[in-house]
């Protein structure tokens, strides 16, 4: 399988090329595999870096508090990094969540992992599901995939742009899917 690619502006990687699922018994072939994960513009060892010249920031501070009698401020300042300590901590857990989306001999796979782990899957026949974008204004839209009178919502960490772009590659690559599956010999000589 090739490495992944998405340029440093969207929120997700489509891992090209046709490779086999090891999570299933059955060996099914992948023939689309994407990731859609929220972006995070600080890196943790950033992050890492902030936070210890904010603290060094804030012991100086304090130690400048203190020696001007204002010593109840020191408390304050200490509640300050630890606040933004705790958001930081919050949004790197919430980081933890994503959704891969995968078109095997099979079936279409929507998986979503949260952040505590939890994981939740379904399953859609390729050959009937379809991808839809509700519009929501001009900068809003809504993601689903729909198949038999089920619909569910996917993407909601991607920007209305990128959703635009991942429901073309998607459905290109459900267009290519039923191509081979009508025509066995499609590709062949690519």
């Amino acid at each position: 399988m090739k490495e992944p690619h998405a340029s440093s502006d969207t929120r997700f990687r489509i891992h090209s090329g046709d490779a086999t699922d090891p999570q299933w018994g059955d060996a099914r072939k992948v023939h689309f595999n994407a990731t859609l994960y929220a972006h995070r513009s600080l890196p943790k060892k950033s992050f890492n870096r902030m936070i210890m010249i904010l603290a060094a920031f804030c012991v100086f501070a304090a130690i400048r508090f203190i020696m001007i009698g204002a010593w109840p401020v020191v408390i304050f300042v200490g509640i300050d990094l630890i606040a933004l300590w705790l958001a930081f901590f919050f949004n790197y857990r919430a980081a933890k969540a994503f959704e891969t989306v995968q078109l095997t001999d099979k079936d279409l796979l929507l998986t979503r992992v949260s952040t505590n782990g939890r994981v939740a899957t379904w399953r859609f026949e390729p050959y009937w599901v379809s991808v839809k974008l509700r519009e929501r204004g001009e900068d809003d839209n809504e993601l689903y995939l729909r198949s038999h009178g089920e619909s569910v919502y996917f993407g909601d960490c991607l920007l209305a742009d990128e959703r635009r772009a991942f429901k073309v590659a998607l459905e290109n690559a459900l267009a290519t899917w039923r191509a081979k599956t009508q025509n066995p010999g499609y590709g062949a000589s690519q």
